[in-house]
């Protein structure tokens, strides 16, 4: 073997190596500057213009070993629902107990992923941590890569949740109260409310204590004010406002806002619902309304049922896409789901079904709190924060568990389907009992 053949073929083995190391020790890049580098793993942290995915073992082919945004043309694109990573791809979300953190980091990052970015909860004693995976690295190969290092461990895909707003329309006056009475609170409770921006300056909030969070991601924009204002007003508009009046007027509201507006419409991110619960919790809010749906997620199953077990009681939205799938946070065991019906006790046309449907409220043709006055609206949406103001005034009178909760509207409920449960209208039609 002559000289130089045999220098380039050491050449060849070594550059073999270092790719290796790089792509299974996580090796931040050389340039990245100290506030990008994690202190947690050794990743550096780019910012959403310039991300860089390291591929792992088994990329093979053209292009294995190059940055992923070299490859954008042949790696998977983010759906609609999916919060998408700069070169298109989805973003992943692994949500583990903190001690676990480290390793579940180092881990996916020998089999080829990316930290973008994390999130600590620290009410739920949880954190978030947002990746990009190569074309090489599965969900399923993700979830088998952190089984032995971080059992307690769940990753899913970075999924947008939409609110439950319908077209124009909706009307109610089925609970049992007195007409034109407003059944106002004297004992503060506190009230959350997961949503876009609610607009405290609107008439209906004259005299309502409105503490507002914005948990949004770093740039995103804000969403437009008018579902969360509607729904906050619908619990705890001023009884002074009129037909905008709330059917619990007299709570203090608490308001996550974590719906943006991007490209992909007004959408609330995993990440921003998250931050946001986790503030209502540390805020010793338990009674929080989610008028919104998407898709099933492991991550935010495990959410929903550490506030649970912190005392939360989470009224959900059934979602509006006439579908039996289901959605979150509906769908979990921890969240009270909420369908819509009109003012005869009709099926609100565009309203999910399913076994996990608990009650039923008015939702269409509501006229709620948008823009500088009012208007109609229906959906899903406006009919769980319904059932919410029933539960905040059942509070006022003492603490209320979820348990506690069902009992209390099972009690009441106005049966509207075949006798019993069922798929469509729960245990039926809510009823208040009056103030």
């Amino acid at each position: 073997m002559g000289p130089l053949r045999h220098i380039l073929i050491c050449l060849a083995v070594l550059a073999g190596v270092a790719t290796t190391a790089q792509a299974s020790v996580g090796l931040p890049r050389p340039g990245c500057s100290a506030a990008l580098n994690d202190r947690v793993t050794g990743l550096c942290l780019r910012d959403a213009g310039v991300i860089r995915v390291q591929q792992g073992r088994g990329g093979g082919g053209q292009g294995a070993g190059q940055d992923r945004e070299n490859l954008t043309g042949r790696t998977t694109r983010a759906g609609r629902d999916t919060v998408p990573a700069a070169d298109g791809s989805p973003e992943y979300v692994v949500l583990v107990n903190r001690g676990q953190a480290a390793a579940a980091a180092r881990s996916l990052q020998a089999a080829g992923a990316t930290l973008l970015r994390q999130r600590n909860l620290p009410q739920l004693g949880q954190r978030m941590m947002f990746f990009a995976f190569p074309r090489s690295l599965s969900l399923g190969q993700a979830r088998a890569v952190l089984a032995g290092p971080a059992p307690s461990a769940v990753v899913d895909l970075h999924h947008i949740y939409r609110r439950s707003s319908g077209p124009r329309l909706y009307h109610a006056a089925m609970l049992g109260d007195d007409p034109g009475r407003a059944c106002r609170i004297g004992r503060a409770v506190r009230v959350g409310v997961i949503d876009g921006p609610v607009n405290a300056g609107h008439p209906a909030f004259s005299g309502v204590r409105v503490i507002r969070r914005n948990v949004l991601s770093a740039g995103e924009r804000a969403g437009s004010a008018g579902h969360g204002t509607a729904v906050a007003a619908l619990i705890a508009g001023s009884s002074s406002a009129g037909p905008l009046s709330g059917l619990a007027p007299g709570v203090q509201v608490f308001a996550a806002e974590a719906f943006g507006s991007g490209n992909r419409g007004d959408g609330g991110r995993l990440e921003s619902v998250a931050v946001g619960l986790d503030w209502l919790m540390g805020s010793g809010v338990r009674l929080i309304n989610m008028s919104f749906a998407g898709s099933g997620n492991q991550a935010f199953s495990r959410l929903l049922r550490l506030s649970a077990g912190q005392g939360a009681v989470m009224v959900a939205a059934a979602g509006n896409d006439r579908s039996g799938a289901a959605v979150f946070p509906a769908a979990s065991q921890f969240t009270i789901a909420v369908t819509a019906v009109d003012a005869a006790g009709r099926l609100y046309r565009q309203a999910n079904y399913g076994r996990h449907i608990e009650f039923a409220a008015p939702g269409v043709d509501l006229f709620v709190a948008w823009g500088n006055g009012g208007g109609y609206r229906s959906g899903t949406s406006f009919a769980a924060p319904v059932v919410t103001a029933l539960l905040a005034r059942r509070a006022a009178r003492g603490a209320v568990s979820l348990t506690g909760a069902r009992r209390y509207l099972r009690s009441g409920a106005r049966d509207l389907g075949p006798g019993g449960r069922d798929t469509k209208y729960g245990y039926g039609l809510v009823q208040s009992g009056g103030c």
